[in-house]
């Protein structure tokens, strides 16, 4: 492994672009691909298989391709080095920007011009697609799939078995969950199908296997605990119908 007077490790296995830059105290582990012109921070940890592709940029201190428990489990019997691990693969497209003190876990694909705030968290299993935003303190807790164009706030939590679809809004602190009886009694997790073309209020809560149909507006703070209709405002806790969104809306 190479360690360099500017305190970088690079594992000898990893690939690094002409035209890349890596700041100091960055560790790059076995089997990582980092394209030209992306830029990686100070204090950046990224582990393999990962691929960072052209033009992105990694903030302070993030850590890229976080093990699974798993394979955690593994390097502590076996007293593996992180800088050796190589665990699912990992990519971040092109041209996206990954703020400072972001965790992003192995398995997980973000696709191009996407972004996040700082100490965002994104787990295993996990497809994001072009020009999305996952915001500040935001977690995604794997297992999840988010389409285009899809903007979620600060706070915002997005549990296991979820979905998004294309240009939704989820408002900040907006909360989706999957555990009917909390832990109280046996029931398989199922994360709402949040469709396309739905904004979720602030402080909104969203109950395991609801479906948020297409262009849904759901009010702040409201409860939804049964599936909505296309185009509709709902508001209050429960949720109920407000009024059909006027043609003159998006």
């Amino acid at each position: 492994m190479e360690n360099n007077p500017n305190l970088k490790i690079i594992h000898p296995e990893a690939k690094v672009y002409e035209g890349s830059f890596i700041d100091a105290f960055t560790v790059i582990g076995r089997g990582v691909i980092i394209e030209q012109d992306a830029y990686i921070s100070k204090g950046v940890k990224i582990y393999g298989k990962a691929i960072i592709k052209a033009g992105t940029y990694i903030g302070e201190n993030c850590i890229i391709g976080h093990p699974q428990r798993d394979f955690l489990k593994n390097m502590v019997k076996n007293k593996e080095q992180m800088i050796n691990h190589e665990g699912p693969l990992v990519t971040i497209n092109k041209s996206c920007i990954i703020r400072a003190g972001t965790i992003i876990y192995s398995e997980v694909t973000i696709g191009d011009n996407c972004q996040t705030g700082h100490n965002a968290l994104i787990r295993e299993k996990t497809e994001i697609k072009n020009n999305t935003v996952i915001g500040t303190n935001s977690i995604i807790d794997g297992n999840v799939s988010i389409g285009n164009n899809v903007s979620i706030q600060t706070g915002a939590y997005i549990p296991l078995f979820s979905t998004i679809g294309n240009n939704v809004f989820l408002g900040p602190y907006s909360k989706l969950t999957n555990d009917k009886y909390m832990m109280r009694k046996q029931f398989d997790l199922i994360g709402p199908t949040i469709e396309d073309n739905v904004s979720l209020g602030a402080n909104s809560v969203i109950f395991p296997g609801v479906k948020v149909r297409n262009g849904t507006i759901v009010g702040a703070g409201a409860i939804v605990t049964k599936d909505t209709k296309e185009r509709e405002i709902i508001v209050g806790n429960p949720a109920k119908f407000l009024k059909k969104i006027p043609d003159s809306w998006k």
